[in-house]
């Protein structure tokens, strides 16, 4: 199904963003990987590549004459769409997807969602949609946090669940130790954040389990020390931080939200405590 463009962008009168050089040839480098077969001739590729991209590049499409022209004739129509950067990602994305219906294998969402961190594009595609930056949803901060931690929420709303990874940890990590200072908790200098998280569960009135099923509540607050330590190695291996293993979105998405489920348990917890 063709790639579904945000309706701001879909009717925006300005370009949201240009596709960089680096990006450019990263991408024109994966439509050089497209094998033709018995099919499709690579020239009915070009031609499908050249035909989408002239949309965003507002050029007439024609098609060449030979398929050396209908190579440079693509590189130009890809030079004109790049400004267009929406346009452009809509057009590469649609391209391969039709030449996929006569059994070519093209790149999936995660090679161009891959160049588009790379780059640091403020999009993601995720199930047939462009996602535009912003649209990880991070709690608002609020005065127990410190500054580090709000700039760190705000660069989280910027980007894709999969580079906010990075933002989100970094936010979370910082947060848990500035909880444990304010509450004058010993912390070692450079201590994780499923160390202060530990220590915060242990000594902070705030987190203690009270109310009903008390020991449940305690099992629960041990998963989320693991839950920190699993986003620990998932940020130094598998986010923008150390992209060698970029997660998937939907992983992605999950762990941003599991970073956020431990913010918000414990800024309810804390508003709790200050209310009795």
């Amino acid at each position: 199904m063709p790639l579904l463009l945000p309706t701001e962008l879909q009717f925006a009168t300005e370009y949201a963003f240009s596709i960089p050089d680096d990006a450019f040839r990263e991408f024109q480098a994966l439509i050089r990987k497209i094998n033709p077969n018995e099919r499709c001739t690579e020239k009915h590729i070009l031609e499908t590549f050249k035909k989408h991209m002239s949309k965003p590049a507002e050029m007439e499409y024609g098609k060449s004459s030979s398929i050396d022209w209908a190579r440079g004739d693509l590189e130009s129509c890809m030079e004109q769409a790049s400004q267009d950067g929406p346009g452009f990602i809509a057009a590469l994305y649609n391209a391969c997807e039709q030449v996929s219906l006569l059994e070519i294998n093209v790149p999936a969402e995660l090679y161009i969602n891959q160049i588009l961190s790379r780059h640091g594009l403020p999009c993601h595609i995720n199930n047939s949609e462009l996602i535009l930056a912003g649209n990880v949803k991070i709690p608002e901060s609020n005065a127990s946090a410190s500054q580090t931690v709000v700039r760190a929420l705000q660069d989280a709303k910027t980007l894709s669940p999969a580079s906010a990874i990075d933002r989100v940890h970094t936010a979370l990590h910082a947060y848990l130790v500035e909880l444990c200072h304010q509450a004058s908790i010993p912390l070692e200098t450079g201590a994780t954040a499923q160390k202060a998280f530990k220590e915060l569960k242990s000594n902070h009135a705030a987190l203690k389990p009270i109310g009903n099923r008390p020991s449940e509540v305690a099992n629960v607050l041990n998963s989320m020390a693991a839950t920190i330590n699993a986003l620990g190695t998932i940020r130094n291996h598998a986010s923008l931080a150390h992209n060698n293993e970029l997660l998937l979105e939907p992983e992605a998405q999950a762990m941003v939200n599991a970073a956020m489920t431990i913010f918000r348990y414990i800024e309810e917890c804390i508003a709790r405590q200050k209310k009795t």
